[in-house]
C-alpha cells in the first residue's frame, strides 16, 4: 500500500481560504454606541487580545468591499459548554439575510457563518443580531465566494424504484437549478361534515386561499401521518384524518401535482398523545427514548424489547398506508424524522447515533420488508457544526431539506442564499437541496438573482400560509410568488401520464467493473482507485472551509492511504475527487 503521509502543519497546501486574502473585522469595533448589553472581554488567544460576549445585544460591522460581488462570511467565536447551542440572525445593509447556527465550543473556532452573501463596492454593514443571544464573538472575515460544482446522482436511492418514483425524481432533478416548485402544508384534509369527506384544491383551506389570491394552484401539497399511530389512532376521527390525507394525495397526483408526507410520530408506547419532548416546553410531552430499543454501545437493536416492537409496529402501519398509494401508481416525497437535532421531538432527544439508526431501520423496514419503492427520501438538516453527525448517509437520502423560520417571527421574502449555499457545501453538492418547511416564501426574482435554487418551498399551514399576526405570507405575496415564470405551479406541471424519463437499468447482482471507494478508520483515510488518473484529496472543516490539500496529482489504479495524525484534534470532512468519482467522509482526529 502506498502511503502519502501528512508530516507537519507546514506540509499542508492551503487552498480556498488565505489570511492574506481575507478581510478581518474585530467584534469589539462592531458594538453600537447605544448597546449596553455587550461586554468586551480579554483573552490572549483572541485576535487583538479581545472578544465580546453579545449577551442579548447586537453587533454591527462596517465593512469596506473592493468590488461588487458575492462573498463568504467566516466567524471566529466561542460558546462555552455550560450554555446551549444558539442561533443568531444575520443582516446585510439592514435587511435580513438568514440565520447563523453556533455549536458549543470552549475554544475559539472559525465557522462559515454564511456561504454566499452579496455585498456592494464600498461601505456595507453586516449585523449579527440577537435571536437566541449569548454568543461570544472574536471577529468576522470575508473572502470571495467560490462555487462548488454539483454532482447529483441521476437515480433515486430506493432500489428498483417504481416508474412513478423515477418520473418524480427525474422531474425534480430536471428542474433543480432552473425553477422552484410551489408548495404548501395543509392543516385539515377533510370536510367538516361529520363524514371526513376528503377535500380538493377548491375546498381545502390553504389551497383555496392561495388560488383565490393568485389565480394559480400550488404544485406540491404537504400532508402528515400525525394521527396514523399513537394513543388515539384507532378512534374514528383520527382514522378519518389519515384516510382523507391519502385520498387527497391521490387527487394531487392525478391532477399532475406532487404529494409530500412527513410524520409527527407520537409516543410509540401509546402512553401519551404526544410527539414533543419535555425540553420543547410543550405539553403534553412524551418521555419515550430510542435507547430503550437500541443499544448504542453494541450498535444493535434490542429486538425483544417492547419499545422496539412498538417502533416497528408503527413503521409497518405507516408503510401499509403508503403501499395503498404505490398500488395506484403514485409516488411521493417522504420526509421522516424531521428536525431531529433540535431535540424537541422524541426521535432526536437521545442524540445523533440512535436517530440515524432509527432512520436506517425505517428505510430497511419500508423498502426491504414492506416493498415500498415509490418514495423520494428527504433528510431535514440544520446548519450546526454537528449536522453531519445526524446524516443517515448518501445511500439513504435523495434530497437534503432545510426548515427555515424567522425568529423573531416576521414577513421576509429574501432568497436565503446563505443557507442554501451552506447546505449545498455541507453535503458535498451531491444532493438536491430544498426548503422543506418555511415561514415566508422567498421571492422568485431574489432566488433567481442570487442562485438560491431551492427545489421547492412549503410554508406551514394556518397563519404561516395566510394572513395572520405576522403576515409571513399574505394574498399580495402569493400573487407575486405564483405569477412568476421561475415558479412551477400546478398549471405548469406536464401531467404524470405524459412525463417521460429514461427507464432506470437495474444493477446486476453479479460483480462488475471495480468501483473506486473511500474508507475511514482512526486517523487514516483509505482510497482505492479503480483506474489511473488525476486525484485530489482535500480536508475541510465542519464549517465547510477547505483547510488542506493532502494530495493533488496523477496516481495509478490501486490502494492508497492518507494520514491526518498531525492535524489538530477535531472533526473534519475529507473529500476525494477524481474525474468520475467524488466521495466525502467525516473523520474525527483524536
Amino acid at each position: 500500500m502506498n502511503i502519502f503521509k501528512l508530516l507537519t502543519a507546514s506540509a499542508i497546501t492551503f487552498t480556498g481560504y488565505s489570511m492574506a486574502e481575507a478581510l478581518r473585522y474585530e467584534a469589539e469595533d462592531a458594538i453600537p454606541a447605544d448597546d449596553h448589553e455587550i461586554e468586551t472581554l480579554t483573552d490572549a488567544k483572541a485576535s487583538g487580545g479581545k472578544y465580546v460576549d453579545m449577551g442579548s445585544g447586537n453587533l454591527l460591522f462596517n465593512v469596506d468591499m473592493p468590488k461588487d460581488g458575492y462573498y463568504t462570511l467566516f466567524i471566529n467565536y466561542k460558546l462555552p459548554s455550560d450554555r446551549t447551542n444558539k442561533i443568531q440572525n444575520l443582516t446585510l445593509n439592514g435587511n435580513s439575510a438568514g440565520q447563523i447556527s453556533f455549536g458549543l465550543t470552549d475554544e475559539f473556532t472559525v465557522i462559515k457563518g454564511a456561504g454566499k452573501i452579496k455585498l456592494s463596492k464600498g461601505k456595507n454593514t453586516i449585523g449579527i443580531e440577537k435571536s437566541w443571544g449569548w454568543v461570544q464573538i472574536d471577529y468576522i472575515e470575508i473572502t470571495e465566494f467560490e462555487a462548488t460544482p454539483w454532482n447529483i446522482s441521476p437515480t433515486p436511492v430506493t432500489p428498483e424504484p417504481t416508474e412513478s418514483a423515477q418520473k418524480l425524481y427525474g422531474f425534480l432533478l430536471e428542474n433543480f437549478g432552473k425553477r422552484t416548485i410551489s408548495g404548501v402544508m395543509t392543516e385539515r384534509p377533510f370536510e367538516n361534515d361529520g363524514k371526513y369527506t376528503p377535500q380538493d384544491f377548491t375546498t381545502q383551506t390553504e389551497l383555496s386561499y392561495i388560488n383565490k389570491a393568485s389565480g394559480k394552484n400550488v404544485a406540491l401539497v404537504g400532508f402528515d401521518f400525525l394521527h396514523t399511530t399513537g394513543k388515539s389512532s384507532e378512534e374514528q376521527w383520527y382514522q378519518g384524518y389519515t384516510h382523507a390525507s391519502l385520498e387527497m394525495a391521490k387527487t394531487v397526483w392525478k391532477a399532475g401535482g406532487i404529494p409530500a408526507f412527513n410524520w409527527h410520530w407520537k409516543d410509540p408506547m401509546k402512553e401519551v398523545e404526544a410527539f414533543y419532548t419535555q425540553s420543547s416546553g410543550n405539553t403534553p410531552y412524551t418521555e419515550f427514548s430510542i435507547t430503550k430499543a437500541y443499544d448504542s454501545e453494541a450498535k444493535k437493536w434490542k429486538t425483544e424489547s417492547d419499545e422496539y416492537k412498538a417502533i416497528v409496529r408503527d413503521m409497518e402501519i405507516v408503510a401499509d398506508s403508503l403501499l395503498t398509494l404505490q398500488k395506484e401508481g403514485i409516488a411521493l416525497i417522504w420526509r421522516p424524522l424531521h428536525e431531529a437535532s433540535g431535540a424537541w421531538f422524541w426521535w432526536g432527544t437521545d442524540g445523533a447515533e440512535p436517530c440515524v439508526a432509527l432512520y436506517k431501520l425505517m428505510f430497511d423496514t419500508f423498502v426491504n420488508k414492506k416493498g415500498l419503492h415509490n418514495l423520494i427520501w428527504v433528510w431535514t438538516t440544520d446548519e450546526a457544526t454537528d449536522a453531519l453527525d445526524w446524516y443517515p448517509g448518501d445511500e439513504y437520502v435523495d434530497i437534503v431539506g432545510r426548515d427555515y423560520y424567522y425568529y423573531p417571527r416576521e414577513a421576509n421574502h429574501a432568497s436565503l442564499i446563505s443557507s442554501f449555499e451552506k447546505v449545498k457545501e455541507m453535503y458535498g453538492a451531491k444532493k438536491i437541496v430544498t426548503l422543506s418547511e418555511n415561514g415566508s416564501v422567498p421571492y422568485p426574482d431574489s432566488m433567481k438573482a442570487d442562485g438560491a435554487n431551492w427545489s421547492w418551498f412549503m410554508p406551514w399551514y394556518g397563519d404561516y400560509a395566510m394572513e395572520g399576526w405576522a403576515n409571513d405570507n399574505n394574498a399580495e405575496s402569493w400573487k407575486t410568488v405564483m405569477n412568476n415564470e421561475y415558479t412551477i405551479t400546478l398549471e405548469d406541471m406536464p401531467g404524470w401520464d405524459k412525463y417521460k424519463v429514461e427507464p432506470i437499468a437495474i444493477k446486476p447482482t453479479a460483480p462488475t467493473v471495480a468501483e473506486s471507494k473511500v474508507d475511514v478508520s482512526g486517523n487514516i483515510v483509505s482510497f482505492t482507485a479503480a483506474k489511473s488518473g488525476n486525484v485530489s484529496v482535500d480536508v475541510f472543516g465542519m464549517n465547510g472551509k477547505r483547510i488542506a490539500t493532502l494530495y493533488n496529482g496523477n496516481i495509478k489504479a490501486g490502494s492508497y492511504s492518507f494520514s491526518l495524525e498531525n492535524m489538530p484534534k477535531g472533526r473534519y470532512i475529507v473529500r476525494v475527487k477524481e474525474a468520475e468519482f467524488t466521495a466525502t467522509r467525516p473523520i474525527l482526529v483524536r
